[in-house]
């Protein structure tokens, strides 16, 4: 994690909010100490303006990829994060960026002036593309977590007055391809997590990021093992035991093996259909997680996840 000083398709920002006991959020650009509000992001391939071999081909220097577009795109980027419809999160997680640099310029340009001081990057070997961490305050730890034949887990843990927050920052293999494969990526990033996240037992643990899979879609692959499982299915069990996320909506059944999914949560209501259009239809790929720590009535409680237009 480093310092620094000031000197389409998935198109949607999904932000999940924590909460103090009760109250609403205050003025857009004023920081809360009564939230924890986390913000996830594809921000589609953010390439910089210089050459270094393993770019996607469009953006490579040329009259349609320039220094100047490159700037353009971290001007829009740094409004889309603090647009005063979301406010100032604590914690932003972005996929899709080419790599730390690009973060740097963005906080040297743009967010280092909202607070935003801390970032960690995580790159996969031979990927043109990475996923990053960028806070207001200093993680007491950051760790990689290598998913095979797919991208890292990026863990960041934040020490703050209400309890240990464990973040874990990922980017699930695309729906592109044979589904049966695909999802088998899938299915070996859930196991990394949930290997990562035991070792945070007693902690508020956060799953978020692009997951590339709907919270719902093993209803209609029953032939895979699915990467997140509906503990009502009656295959779970079987399922969570080899690897897969068990997740539920129902808030009295969250335990440190089963995790919370808001868009389950039939008392969650959304403006917009999905996250992300892909194949003709909306989905829920873009997502939060959470442990039984989100409801124990201690610390940081669930307050709200919200699906925001930029």
């Amino acid at each position: 994690m480093k310092k620094y000083s000031i000197s389409v398709v998935p198109l949607l920002i999904l932000t999940f909010l924590l909460l103090v006991g009760c109250g609403c959020t205050l003025d857009a650009q004023v920081s809360n100490e009564k939230e924890f509000k986390i913000l996830t992001y594809n921000v589609q391939n953010l390439m910089d303006d210089k050459l270094d071999g393993d770019e996607y081909p469009e953006y490579r220097p040329s009259e349609k990829w320039s220094t100047e577009s490159y700037h353009m795109r971290l001007r829009t980027l740094n409004e889309v994060l603090t647009n005063r419809s979301i406010g100032l999160c604590d914690v932003l997680v972005l996929q899709e960026i080419e790599h730390e640099g690009v973060i740097a310029d963005l906080l040297d340009r743009h967010l280092g002036r909202k607070g935003y001081l801390w970032y960690a990057v995580a790159k996969g070997e031979d990927s043109a593309i990475a996923t990053a961490v960028i806070s207001r305050n200093r993680p007491k730890q950051v760790a990689v977590h290598a998913v095979e034949g797919s991208r890292p887990v990026l863990e960041a843990v934040f020490d703050t007055e209400r309890g240990e927050v464990v973040i874990f920052a990922l980017h699930g293999k695309s729906q592109i391809g044979e589904f049966a494969e695909t999802e088998a990526l899938r299915l070996g990033l859930s196991r990394v997590l949930k290997e990562a996240a035991i070792r945070h037992e007693g902690s508020l643990i956060i799953l978020c990021g692009d997951f590339n899979t709907d919270p719902d879609s093993y209803k209609n692959n029953s032939a895979v093992q699915p990467a997140l499982i509906d503990i009502g299915d009656q295959r779970s069990r079987t399922h969570m035991a080899n690897g897969s996320l068990g997740i539920t909506g129902r808030r009295d059944l969250v335990y440190s093996d089963v995790w919370y999914s808001p868009f389950m949560d039939g008392e969650n209501r959304y403006d917009k259909p999905g996250t992300c259009y892909f194949g003709g239809s909306w989905h829920h790929y873009d997502q939060f997680l959470g442990n039984g720590l989100l409801f124990d009535g201690l610390g940081w409680e669930y307050g709200s996840t919200s699906i925001i237009a930029p």
